[in-house]
């Protein structure tokens, strides 16, 4: 599963829950339109955010870390800010 997968497969998930709940509890067809709009809407939003910051921590992580040609992890090393106020 790749990220890009994640707010369309949560908002699924919870669009199918959404659906067979409110049709075993007896909602009306309006009522089970409003609340299945509703829960994609919020749903597809909150799936976004949650792949939004996935994306922002491969990011980081692509920045400290160089992969070889043999497939070995090499962590660069962090360079030291220098402190203004100290003349460093």
């Amino acid at each position: 599963m790749t990220k890009k997968e994640i707010p369309v497969l949560l908002t699924l998930t919870a669009a199918a829950i959404t659906a067979l709940s409110t049709y075993f509890n007896g909602y009306s067809l309006k009522e089970m339109t409003i609340a299945l709009l509703a829960t994609i809407v919020a749903f597809y939003f909150i799936g976004s955010v949650i792949k939004t910051i996935l994306d922002s921590f491969d990011k980081k992580n692509s920045e400290t870390e160089e992969v070889s040609e043999s497939g070995e992890v090499i962590e660069k090393e962090a360079v030291p800010e220098q402190n203004e106020e100290n003349g460093n």
